[in-house]
């Protein structure tokens, strides 16, 4: 009895994440290229992991003073990012698996004002950035009708990027474990292929 009562709770679990959503909530985030903080200090962002798209049982909320607590900038600087570049486990398949992650906007507020040294250079990317970030959104969002979405071409003569964005987004756990089952996938096949080369690299020196 309590056997079954157990398959039948790790079942439920199994199905619960299937179906399950990422709901990233960003609030106030801003990024201005002419000030010497780039970004503000006020923003959050609420990460939930909700089952039945609904119910949420796990919640993070990052800020800014949390992340300098945390010294991302410092762990990222140590990164090699070479060695991620060669590394033989980011294949092609698990690459576009990564692709395969709907990153799904339910709601947003954008907007951006950009402007560069030449007018002229200004009035041409401002439509081409344009059009690209619509069609981008056109395939993630579902409700258009609540949505903001605002480019402003600045002409100053000066290099400037301001970026003000708030919004819902949703990621369903059904794509991540996709990735993370490709991933030990290939993890798992190329430990069995360096099995088989050192196997025959042996028989090949006894031989000798």
């Amino acid at each position: 009895m309590v056997f079954l009562f157990v398959c039948i709770a790790i079942i439920l679990l199994f199905i619960s994440l299937i179906f399950a959503k990422i709901k990233i909530e960003v609030v106030d985030f801003k990024f201005c290229s002419r000030t010497k903080r780039h970004f503000n200090k006020d923003y959050e962002i609420k990460i939930k992991l909700c089952v039945f798209s609904f119910i949420p049982i796990f919640k993070i909320n990052i800020t800014k003073s949390k992340l300098e607590k945390m010294k991302l900038k410092e762990k990222i600087k140590n990164i090699n990012f070479s060695e991620l570049k060669d590394n033989q486990k980011l294949d092609k398949k698990i690459l576009i698996a990564i692709r395969k992650i709907d990153i799904m906007v339910k709601e947003i507020e954008l907007y951006v004002e950009i402007g560069t040294e030449n007018a002229s250079l200004t009035a041409i990317l401002v439509p081409a950035l344009s059009t690209v970030i619509a069609i981008i959104l056109r395939k993630n969002i579902k409700d258009f009708e609540h949505q903001v979405f605002v480019i402003h071409p600045v002409y100053q003569n000066q290099n400037l990027v301001n970026i003000s964005v708030s919004g819902i987004f949703e990621i369903k756990m059904s794509h991540i474990i996709n990735v993370i089952y490709m991933f030990h996938k290939k993890e798992k096949k190329g430990v069995k292929e360096y099995e088989r080369t050192s196997h025959r690299r042996s028989y090949g020196y006894s031989y000798e």
